[in-house]
């Protein structure tokens, strides 16, 4: 089920990873890392928290399924050979090697490679390793060094928080029959990011039912303007709902409120409108914040929304 044989220096090369803490240099915010999430087929590039790019890959099939866990990259290897499991022969660098031009080894004869099959990308059908398109891989192991941090998942719900503030949710096939997931867990994955509260239930009932596999933007930032003035903490569009930084707009209107933070309650002249907390920050909806404010909707776009005194 192995992609090629060179154990003894794999599993010699990894003790030395296992029985090491983790580098300096790992931890730094430029050094690289790696997650590969089984379910979306996918490998992220991160450096600190901030995810750099994206790749489609292959994975191991249900009956050679990839290994999950916490990994190095252990070695490197331009023009790797690749020995066909229970074969007694060496295919050689070229086309008709599966592996492709490049290898990176996380685990003893467990890699991230090229691939002579490109078509198979996004699909389960490797003994284990994890297949990359020629050219991606090519520029993966550019980037990657010997210690680089491989982690390896199985997230069916995914959520992508983009560089813009946009956010999306993805929800995928159990590849390998691993576990089911509920509404619940959709809630509490939300939770993780911010978003308890914001999202519309039905909405997510949708998307589970359907598991499309595919990411589904669910929210975005907008700028908001109070009286001409642009506010420097946006606001949140979730759906055709937007959601306003409540203590933001109180400042540029000059006024005030209470917050109960047990109930999650804005109070104001006896009475009370739902907050949300996200990120440390109250927010609530539009129509609420107009009410609490005297404000009245001038216009509302995407990425922009203004209101102004009554």
């Amino acid at each position: 089920m192995f992609c090629f044989s060179r154990i003894v220096i794999s599993i010699f090369v990894l003790l030395i990873f296992i029985l090491l803490p983790i580098s300096a240099a790992a931890q730094q915010s430029n050094s690289p890392q790696i997650i590969i999430n089984l379910p979306s087929r996918t490998l992220q590039l991160y450096y600190g928290n901030t995810m750099s790019k994206e790749y489609y890959v292959a994975i191991g099939k249900p009956s050679t399924p990839t290994p999950m866990g916490n990994f190095y990259i252990v070695s490197k290897e331009r023009d790797p050979i690749w020995i066909p499991p229970g074969r007694n022969y060496v295919v050689m660098s070229g086309p008709d090697n599966p592996l492709g031009y490049r290898w990176m080894e996380f685990l003893p004869l467990y890699g991230i490679h090229g691939t002579n099959a490109p078509w198979t990308i996004g699909m389960a059908v490797s003994n284990g390793c994890v297949r990359m398109l020629e050219e991606e891989a090519e520029e993966l192991f550019d980037i990657v060094t010997n210690g680089t941090p491989v982690t390896i998942t199985y997230e069916r719900i995914k959520i992508d928080i983009g560089k813009s503030g946009k956010a999306s949710i993805g929800i995928y096939p159990d590849v390998y029959g691993y576990n089911t997931i509920t509404l619940a867990d959709v809630n509490a994955k939300l939770a993780e990011y911010g978003y308890k509260g914001f999202v519309n239930e039905e909405f997510l009932s949708a998307i589970l039912r359907e598991e499309s596999g595919k990411q589904i933007e669910f929210a975005k930032e907008q700028n908001i303007r109070i009286n001409h003035t642009r506010l420097e903490q946006k606001g949140i569009l979730v759906g055709n709902s937007a959601y306003l930084p409540v203590w933001a707009v109180a400042a540029a209107c000059k006024s005030g409120f209470i917050w109960d933070a047990k109930k999650e309650l804005i109070w104001k002249d006896n009475i009370a409108y739902k907050g949300l907390i996200k990120n440390d920050i109250i927010y609530s909806k539009i129509d609420n914040i107009e009410k609490l404010f005297s404000l009245r909707t001038g216009f509302q776009e995407h990425d922009e929304l203004e209101l102004n005194s009554d």
